[in-house]
């Protein structure tokens, strides 16, 4: 690959540069890689810091698969690019163009880094990988490193606007699988595999490691993912404030700790994991009772982007955002739910979905809970091949 040298030269003096600053802020112990490539390297996706964690453990220079919103950063954008040359992801898409840059890079000797889940966790609970994840590891020729996270969850929360929490992260190989053991696989068991060694119960390790992760606003935006009070049931009167979460309706209110549980005198669930399941099964109870042309929810203060194959963004439209059982409603646009090809989130509230090959995003600057929208259209779309979280 053109630039490839060039790229080794910059993975190796960042790392130097990186590599103990990176373990004293996030406290992190990591298992090294000495694997010879290429490699194809998959890691479970818990917290915007991932790509410098698994950086730390691999001495030789890897391609990562990114998100594509980074390339709209302007002359950030660049320099990644310039430095680094990131694959592009469209979160809400089908990923062929992205199998066939990774395959590519692969076949000229280069290695490759992706994080399988594609998305970050909201409830700690591990997302699971895409169907053709187990395809392009089968086909690529290249040996096969799955590479487990932990802490991340704890260190920088989905819904986090205030920052991370100062605490501990744990890297470590789970397993390496050499291109003749991937031949001998069905895809349905390299898919099995992947997700067996990436899978992450953040509550049930925390239970028994009891880690503290402390900030400031522990607790601040937990309403962009928690929006349905589990005492009184009702949905959009969640309020944060530092640690604390309340229910502005019925009053019932919990502390959320520095170990990532609930506390009060009168918990209903003492995880995000526990109360996120309660409220999405109420969320998809309330999709199968509504009819076609019925209201499910809506939200004000969005705007509509149209983003184009060469990175540029668009503003096509400002206002809410309305789901029907039917469609979905952006900003003065119809899209039919059967229609959609995808429907993703990146941060606590940016919504990436396609729609008849084009991709588009919404963005909110306030806090909002764009995952019940998220839910409820995973719901609909259920089984289709096409849906990533």
């Amino acid at each position: 690959m053109k630039y490839h040298g060039f790229h080794k030269a910059v993975w190796v003096t960042l790392r130097a540069i990186l590599r103990h600053p990176i373990a004293w802020r996030f406290g992190y112990k990591y298992e090294i890689c000495k694997e010879e490539g290429p490699l194809l390297v998959m890691g479970n996706h818990d917290s915007n810091w991932d790509p410098l964690f698994l950086g730390c453990a691999f001495p030789k220079q890897m391609y990562f698969v990114a998100s594509e919103h980074i390339f709209r950063w302007g002359i950030v954008s660049w320099i990644l690019k310039v430095l680094i040359a990131p694959i592009s992801r469209m979160k809400g898409t089908t990923a062929s163009d992205t199998a066939m840059t990774i395959l590519r890079r692969l076949k000229k000797g280069c290695s490759v880094a992706m994080f399988a889940n594609g998305s970050r966790s909201f409830n700690g609970i591990s997302e699971d990988i895409l169907p053709s994840t187990g395809k392009l590891a089968r086909i690529s020729g290249a040996t096969l490193v799955t590479y487990r996270l932990d802490g991340g969850y704890f260190t920088e929360p989905r819904w986090n606007f205030s920052g991370i929490r100062r605490g501990k992260i744990k890297g470590r190989i789970m397993n390496v699988y050499t291109p003749e053991m991937l031949k001998k696989m069905s895809v349905d068991q390299i898919n099995e595999a992947i997700n067996r060694d990436l899978f992450v119960d953040a509550y049930a390790v925390q239970r028994e490691a009891m880690i503290p992760y402390k900030g400031s606003r522990p607790a601040e935006s937990l309403e962009t993912v928690l929006c349905l009070c589990p005492k009184c049931g009702k949905m959009g009167h969640m309020h944060s404030q530092k640690d604390m979460f309340r229910c502005l309706d019925c009053g019932y209110e919990v502390r959320y700790d520095e170990y990532g549980f609930f506390r009060g005198e009168d918990v209903v669930y003492d995880t995000v994991t526990d109360w996120d399941e309660f409220q999405s099964e109420h969320i998809r109870t309330i999709a199968d009772k509504a009819e076609d042309n019925e209201l499910i929810f809506t939200d004000n203060g969005f705007e509509l982007f149209h983003v184009g194959a060469d990175h540029s963004s668009n503003c096509i439209g400002k206002g809410s955002m309305a789901l029907y059982k039917d469609r979905l409603e952006c900003c003065g646009h119809v899209f039919p739910i059967p229609e959609l090809g995808g429907f993703a989130l990146h941060g606590p509230v940016t919504v990436n979905f396609s729609h008849n090959d084009k991709s588009f995003e919404l963005k909110h600057k306030g806090v909002v809970c764009t995952r019940k929208y998220q839910t409820v259209i995973h719901h609909l779309l259920a089984g289709r091949p096409a849906m990533q979280s």
